[in-house]
C-alpha cells in the first residue's frame, strides 16, 4: 500500500471501517498508522454518528506532554480482510483517526518511508 500525499509530509494510512458492536451502525473512515499511540483515536464526529456509549476513562497525554481524561468506547474495527472485535478506543478532535498500537502490534508492520510505501500482515 503507498503513503497517502493528502498529508504532509506523506504518512501510511489506509480505510478503515468501524462497526458499532451488536448494531448496522458503521463508518469508514482514513486512518493514520501511529506507532506513537498507545490506543487507536477516533474523531469526535465518528463517536457521536455511530452512537458509541462510553466505557470508561483514561488519563492521556498530548505530544506536547499535556495529560487530560477523555471517555473510552468500544468498536469493531475491520481493514484489508483483517477483523478485530471489541477494541477500546478513545476520541479526540481531529478530522482522521489513529491507528494505534493496539492494533498495530498484532500485524507484522513494514513501513518503507523511501518508496513511500507499507505492508501490513498476519505473521
Amino acid at each position: 500500500m503507498n503513503y497517502s500525499s493528502e498529508y504532509s509530509p506523506p504518512a501510511p494510512s489506509l480505510k478503515v471501517r468501524f462497526n458499532r458492536p451488536f448494531s448496522e451502525r458503521s463508518l469508514e473512515l482514513q486512518a493514520k498508522l501511529d506507532t506513537g499511540a498507545d490506543m487507536t483515536v477516533l474523531p469526535q464526529h465518528a463517536v457521536s454518528e455511530l452512537r458509541l456509549i462510553p466505557a470508561s476513562r483514561v488519563c492521556v497525554s498530548s505530544f506536547e506532554g499535556r495529560k487530560f481524561w477523555r471517555y473510552t468506547y468500544f468498536v469493531n474495527i475491520s481493514f484489508n480482510g483483517f477483523e478485530y472485535k471489541m477494541v477500546e478506543v478513545v476520541n479526540a478532535q481531529r478530522n482522521d483517526a489513529l491507528l494505534g498500537r493496539d492494533i498495530l502490534n498484532r500485524l507484522k508492520t513494514i513501513l518503507d518511508g523511501k518508496a513511500l510505501s507499507f505492508s501490513l500482515l498476519d505473521p
